[in-house]
């Protein structure tokens, strides 16, 4: 539970992360549109690593919140449409 909010908290500050199967490539990461995060599906660490890279550079970082800690729903509804085309990324990969 600690670990999600913290995942939260750097979306609602502008930084998307990944989540994957640490590299195990039998073990899907299923896709949640209403996550905060970018699910890797079953792609390794490095590559979800790489990707990223090249999403943040196509796509610029998520829109940050007033205050992370406690976004308002215009917030939560902006960061999750910007996941969305980072999610659109992963999921053709």
């Amino acid at each position: 539970a600690s670990m999600k909010k913290a995942l939260e908290i750097a979306a609602f500050t502008g930084m998307p992360t990944v989540r994957v199967g640490r590299g195990d490539a039998g073990g899907l990461t299923a896709t949640n549109p209403d996550d905060l995060t970018i699910e890797g599906s079953n792609l390794t660490a490095t590559k979800a690593r790489l990707l990223l890279k090249a999403s943040l550079l196509k796509f610029g970082s998520l829109p940050p919140a007033d205050d992370p800690s406690h976004p308002t729903p215009a917030e939560t509804r902006a960061v999750l449409a910007k996941l969305a085309r980072y999610q659109e990324v992963f999921d053709a990969h």
